[in-house]
């Protein structure tokens, strides 16, 4: 027998799909795919419109068991099977059982590692990403156990243990976030910090766990006491930057193929305000970043945005839904460079957005989720995107810190 843990965030518990209130349905623009049982079981239905919908709707493509079939859109680019009230069909007729794996387990992501399960959700539905920024206890994880069998424990003994190193990372990480600051910008900038100093002493920490400590109240005393770790001014350098990452970021995101257009909208406002190409000098580039980090300031201070849980949690949810560090430490200031792009992305989004409307939360959310859906639902991601960082840090990681602020 072996205890085993499973750990569940406030906001995994509360979710519940809103049906036709949801601002982007997942019924739309995704590959949707059926295993095979339930390919056969829509097709032989004794209600007629389901079995009518599926002979039409169903193409094969036995690619395995589990992708037997991909449903084919209508006209208006939707699941077939959605009603005139944006429900499922199949759902209401057949019950909840009878929907595909694919449609019965969106938006929810299960983690398995050999001592315990992490229970999360995908941003890309937008009902998820209320729950996380709004609800202001949204990030708080609830723990339980459970005495696994000894089959489930063999079965358990074949997955990847998170080490000793990664847990203590991991929760120095989440503590540097949850910090009360009245700029969340300082929390990443200290995080880089304790990661630079991680990689100082070789993330040995079973030798240097105290020193370690020290380091990690000294961030969070800065923190407390307002003392900046960002960057006064920006520079030449830290503008250039900027242009690049945004230019890779359209490339690889805004110019990708979706459910939605959001994203993509966005980047091509943010590409016209900016209007690198007709600018003269630098000086003229530094003051359009300089009207976008008003913009900003004055979102975190008067939007939806202002209350202190909301970008918070918004790192957090991205702190343990990757379970940062994950299982290979070196790697941390990659993965680091990561979460500091899609911030960078969604500030810019978001600021040049507010120039022509009002950033108001179903805005908010509806850019989180079309930036989700392109960034977690793709199983060539973490190439692409490591090759995205490769262009835009020719070559040195520590380039995110100039993202930041």
């Amino acid at each position: 027998m072996q205890i085993h843990k499973v750990i569940k965030p406030a906001f995994v518990e509360r979710f519940k799909c809103v049906g036709a209130e949801c601002l982007i349905s997942c019924c739309q623009g995704w590959n949707i795919f059926i295993e095979k049982k339930t390919h056969h079981r829509y097709l032989n239905a004794d209600n007629t419109q389901i079995s009518s919908i599926a002979k039409a709707h169903l193409r094969p493509t036995r690619k395995g068991k589990n992708h037997y079939s991909v449903i084919t859109f209508d006209t208006q680019g939707q699941c077939p099977f959605i009603d005139e009230n944006k429900l499922c069909s199949v759902q209401r007729e057949l019950g909840e059982q009878a929907l595909s794996p694919t449609c019965a387990i969106y938006p929810r992501i299960t983690r398995r590692y050999a001592d315990e399960t992490r229970h999360s959700m995908t941003l890309s539905c937008p009902e998820v990403a209320r729950l996380v920024l709004f609800d202001a206890d949204s990030m708080m994880q609830h723990e339980s156990e459970q005495l696994l069998a000894n089959a489930k424990t063999n079965l358990i003994g074949q997955r990847q243990p998170v080490s000793q190193v990664s847990q203590v990372i991991h929760l120095f990480a989440w503590n540097l976030i949850q910090a009360q600051t009245h700029n969340i910008e300082e929390n990443l900038m200290a995080l880089a910090h304790f990661i630079l100093y991680l990689q100082r002493i070789e993330f040995n920490l079973h030798q240097r766990f105290d020193e370690a400590q020290a380091y990690y109240h000294l961030l969070l005393t800065d923190l407390q006491t307002g003392e900046s770790l960002l960057t006064a001014q920006p520079s030449a350098q830290s503008l250039a930057l900027k242009v690049r990452a945004l230019a890779v970021l359209g490339s690889l995101v805004a110019n990708d193929a979706s459910r939605d257009g959001y994203v993509t909208q966005g980047h091509r406002q943010v590409a016209e305000f900016l209007n690198v190409a007709e600018l003269q000098d630098g000086a003229a580039l530094g003051e359009k970043f300089a009207t976008i980090d008003a913009q900003w300031l004055t979102l975190r201070q008067t939007s939806c945005l202002a209350a202190p849980h909301v970008l918070r949690n918004y790192l957090l949810y991205k702190i343990y839904h990757s379970h940062f560090p994950g299982t290979d430490v070196t790697t941390v200031m990659r993965q680091f460079y990561r979460m500091v792009l899609d911030y960078f992305y969604i500030k810019h989004l978001l600021s040049v957005k507010s120039l022509t409307e009002e950033v108001d939360q179903p805005l908010v959310l509806k850019t989180l989720a079309s930036l989700a859906e392109k960034t977690l639902h793709s199983s060539t991601l973490d190439q692409r995107m490591n090759k995205a960082i490769d262009m835009i840090n020719a070559g040195d990681d520590l380039s995110c810190l100039l993202l930041i602020g």
